[in-house]
């Protein structure tokens, strides 16, 4: 019986020990998603106040984010590895507007493109090459949105990453500091991501194109580029086009995209040096046709204003 009685008093204080051990609580991967559907979302012009990316290198399985502003750069792009294909993966701070309609997505106020999905997932397509862009909403209140945008893997020749997006918009009129979400679990801080190239450079700037090669021969057209605002410029003095550009995460070079480019014949994107404002040329500058990638031209432009 007292061996019975020792082995009842041994087993009641082993399990009031194990019992009174605290529990470990793992830390989520993801600390921001924050839904919350009564505020409403659609009919209201959103406009970018802020933005992080995060980038992991799916070689070594670091992780870092970076600010899309700061340091009086107000331009950046969804895809830093090979800049903006279309004018939604360029955004330009406390400018760039994003419209929710029913049916239908309005950038900057005036590019129109088909929405699909509910207030949490959003599908955008119908973009100027084809492509569509999914936008998740992560935090939505009265006068601040917060969404995950611009997923993608990319590969700056050493490594291949994974990216994506959080951008903050707000409403006109409303003024809101440090009203990012809480940094996801895991990502270490890498600054405020290299974009040398700033929408102030190009803008009030003329460009002449003195000559194209289309692999056949040479043409000299002549006609003026005139960039009279952050994402419009003009052809002769004609109507208003979209352009954008952007810098190329990891090398000098800039990503320039001029659609509706009918001197060389279309809408083309071409890898020019950062410096090629201040520079004033384009020498031998290698655009590619937008919709059809077999249309090369070599441009030659320079600056006169």
């Amino acid at each position: 019986m007292k061996s019975i009685f020792k082995f009842l008093i041994l087993l009641t204080f082993s399990v009031t020990i194990f019992s009174c051990e605290k529990e470990v609580i793992e830390k989520p991967e993801n600390n921001v998603i924050i839904n919350q559907e009564e505020f409403p979302l659609v009919g209201i012009d959103w406009i970018l106040s802020d933005g992080r990316i995060y980038v992991e290198n799916m070689d070594n399985g670091d992780k870092s984010y970076y600010d899309h502003f700061g340091n009086g750069q107000n331009l950046s792009v969804l895809n830093p590895f090979d800049g903006a294909s279309v004018p939604f993966d360029t955004l330009i701070q406390d400018i760039t507007t994003w419209n929710f309609g029913n049916s239908n997505f309005t950038l900057n106020g005036t590019l129109a493109y088909t929405q699909t999905g509910s207030v949490n997932t959003i599908n955008v397509s119908g973009l100027e090459n084809g492509s569509a862009r999914s936008i998740v909403v992560l935090e939505l209140t009265e006068n601040k949105l917060t969404v995950q945008v611009g997923e993608g893997y990319a590969s700056d020749g050493n490594y291949n990453y994974y990216y994506f997006s959080t951008l903050t918009f707000i409403t006109a009129g409303y003024t809101c500091n440090s009203c990012q979400p809480n940094v996801m679990f895991g990502y270490t801080y890498g600054g405020t991501i290299t974009t040398t190239t700033s929408t102030s450079d190009i803008v009030g700037t003329k460009w002449v194109v003195t000559k194209f090669y289309d692999g056949f021969s040479n043409t000299y057209p002549n006609d003026t580029l005139d960039f009279f605002s952050g994402n419009q410029y003009r052809i002769n003095n004609g109507s208003a086009i979209n352009y954008t550009l952007s810098s190329v995460f990891g090398n000098n070079m800039s990503e320039l995209t001029l659609y509706g480019f009918y001197t060389i014949g279309g809408d083309f994107s071409g890898m020019v040096p950062k410096t090629f404002v201040t520079n004033g040329e384009i020498n031998s500058a290698l655009f590619t046709d937008i919709f059809n990638t077999n249309n090369d031209k070599l441009v030659w432009m320079v600056r006169i204003q």
